[in-house]
C-alpha cells in the first residue's frame, strides 16, 4: 500500500524575533506521522499567506514594498519551492530504492543531514572498523584479517571494471557478483574455496545494507557458490609414528612437532590450543584428567580425555605459557612454515598442515579404535553430528578390520552349513 505523503510550510508566531519577523517551519507528514524542521528562513507575518504556505506573491499588500523587498519575497518562495522539490525527490528515491520511508528520513534529506552511507567500500570499511573493536570479545583477529584483505581486492576490481573509486550498493546487481567471481578466478587465479570466502564476505556486507534499509532487497540472492569437494587430510598411523620418533635438532622444530602431536591426541585446533589454560584441565575422583573448553569457532563445550602422551607434553613445557596458559603457541603462519621444515626433514609423503592433527584425532586415534561417532562429535565440539560424519572419515584400515570381523563371524555362524553346502553332490535336472 502506498504511503500518504504531505509537505507544508508555516510560520511560528510564538517565536517572533526582535526584528518583527517569524521563523518559517516545514512539516512533513507520512501515514499520519509528522516531523517538523526549521527552514532557516524568516518573514514578516503580514507577508505570509497561510493558505498557500508561501509569502504573498501579489496583491495590495505588496504595493508598499520596495523593488528589492519584492525581489526578496520572490527569492524566498523559490527557495521554499526548492525545499519542497527536494522532499519529493527524497520520498520517491527512498520508496523506489528500499521500499521504506519515514518523515525523519525525508527531513534529513532536505537538510542534507542524512549521513547514511551507501558506498560499498565505505560500508565494508565501517564494518571492518567495528569488527576490529570486537576482537577478543566475540571476534577473532584471524577473521578480521580476511575482511581487511577483502577491501583492497574489491577496490581494485571496482577501479578496473567501472573506473570508479567506489560504487553505491543501490547500483549493485546480480551481474556485479558474477563479474567479481570471474575476476577472482581468472585475474587473481584464486582456487574455488578462496573465491567462496571473498564472495561470502561481499554478500555479508550487502545483507547488512538490506538490514539497515539502505537497499530494498538482496541483489545477489540466488547466487551459486563454487562446489568444493571436502578433502580432509590426516596422518596415517605410519606417519604419526614417524612424526613422534623424528629426531629434531632445534627447539622450534621440536616445539611445533610436540604441539602438533598434542592436537593429534586431543583434537584441539591451533586457536583453541592458544587459549588453553591450566584451569581448563579438571581431575576426576578416579584420578583421570579431562580438558573442558568452549570451542572458539562454535562456542560449543568440548570435553576431552587427557591421554598419557598429551599429558607428558604438558609436563615437558610446563611454565612456558603465560597468564595461566598451558602452552606458548606461535602464529598460524609461523607454525605452517615450521611444519614445512619438518615435512622436508622427515621425508613425509604428504603435505603437513596443522589442521591435519584434528583430522588425525578423529580418524586414526578415535574412529579406528572404535570410539562412537557421538563421543567424537562431543570432543570435537561440533554442533551437528553430520559434520563429524564428514570430518572423521573412515580409513581403509578401519574398513579392512570391520570386514575381517564380519568374515570371521560369518565363518563361525555358517561353518556346518557351508560344509554341507559345498560337499553336496551336483545333480543334473532331467530335461525330459
Amino acid at each position: 500500500m502506498r504511503s500518504t505523503f504531505k509537505q507544508l510550510f508555516y510560520i511560528n508566531r510564538q517565536k517572533m524575533k526582535k526584528n518583527g519577523k517569524c521563523p518559517i517551519m516545514g512539516r512533513i507528514t507520512i501515514d499520519g506521522k509528522a516531523c517538523q524542521y526549521s527552514t532557516s528562513y524568516e518573514i514578516d507575518p503580514c507577508l505570509w499567506n497561510p493558505s498557500t504556505g508561501r509569502a504573498f506573491a501579489s496583491g495590495k499588500i505588496l504595493e508598499v514594498l520596495t523593488p528589492e523587498e519584492k525581489m526578496d519575497i520572490k527569492r524566498l518562495n523559490t527557495q521554499l519551492d526548492d525545499l519542497m522539490a527536494k522532499g519529493e525527490e527524497a520520498y520517491k528515491r527512498n520508496l523506489a530504492g528500499i521500499g521504506y520511508v519515514s518523515a525523519e528520513v525525508i527531513k534529513n534529506a532536505i537538510l542534507d543531514t542524512d549521513s547514511q552511507k551507501d558506498g560499498l567500500l565505505e560500508l565494508l570499511a565501517d564494518y571492518n572498523d567495528e569488527y576490529k573493536k570486537r576482537i577478543g570479545i566475540d571476534r577473532c583477529a584471524a577473521s578480521f584479517q580476511k575482511f581487511k584483505r577483502t577491501l583492497p581486492i574489491l577496490r581494485d576490481f571496482i577501479v578496473i571494471k567501472y573506473d570508479r573509486d567506489d560504487i553505491s550498493v543501490k547500483e549493485l546487481d546480480y551481474q556485479f557478483m558474477v563479474d567479481f567471481d570471474f575476476y577472482l578466478s581468472t585475474t587473481l587465479r584464486m582456487v574455488p574455496s578462496t573465491v567462496n570466502g571473498f564472495i561470502a564476505r561481499l554478500h555479508l556486507i550487502v545483507r547488512q545494507a538490506v538490514k539497515k534499509k539502505i537497499i530494498r532487497r538482496d541483489p545477489f540472492a540466488g547466487f551459486k557458490y563454487h562446489k568444493v569437494k571436502p578433502n580432509h587430510h590426516y596422518l596415517t598411523m605410519e606417519n604419526l609414528h614417524k612424526m613422534m620418533a623424528l629426531e629434531l635438532n632445534t627447539y622450534r622444530l621440536c616445539h611445533t612437532r610436540d604441539l602438533f602431536v598434542f592436537s593429534c591426541f586431543t583434537g584441539i585446533g591451533r586457536a583453541d590450543l592458544a587459549n588453553l589454560k591450566e584451569s581448563d584441565i579438571k581431575t576426576n575422583k578416579d584420578g583421570s584428567q579431562w580438558i573442558h573448553i568452549a570451542r572458539q569457532k562454535t562456542d560449543t563445550d568440548c570435553v576431552i580425555p587427557l591421554l598419557d602422551i598429551p599429558r607428558r607434553i604438558i609436563e615437558k613445557y610446563k611454565g612456558e605459557g603465560k597468564d595461566g596458559h598451558v602452552f606458548f603457541v606461535p602464529t598460524t603462519t609461523c607454525i605452517c612454515k615450521t611444519l614445512k621444515m619438518i615435512e622436508k626433514q622427515g621425508n613425509f609423503n604428504q603435505h603437513l598442515r596443522y589442521y591435519d592433527a584434528r583430522h588425525t584425532f578423529a580418524t586414526q586415534v578415535c574412529l579406528s579404535n572404535n570410539v562412537p561417532i557421538e563421543s567424537i562429535s562431543k570432543m570435537l565440539g561440533h554442533t551437528h553430528i553430520e559434520t563429524t560424519q564428514i570430518y572423521a572419515e573412515i580409513t581403509m584400515q578401519k574398513q579392512r578390520e570391520d570386514m575381517q570381523k564380519l568374515a570371521d563371524s560369518l565363518d563361525e555362524c555358517f561353518e556346518d552349513s557351508e560344509k554341507r553346502f559345498i560337499d553336496a553332490p551336483y545333480k543334473v535336472a532331467d530335461k525330459s
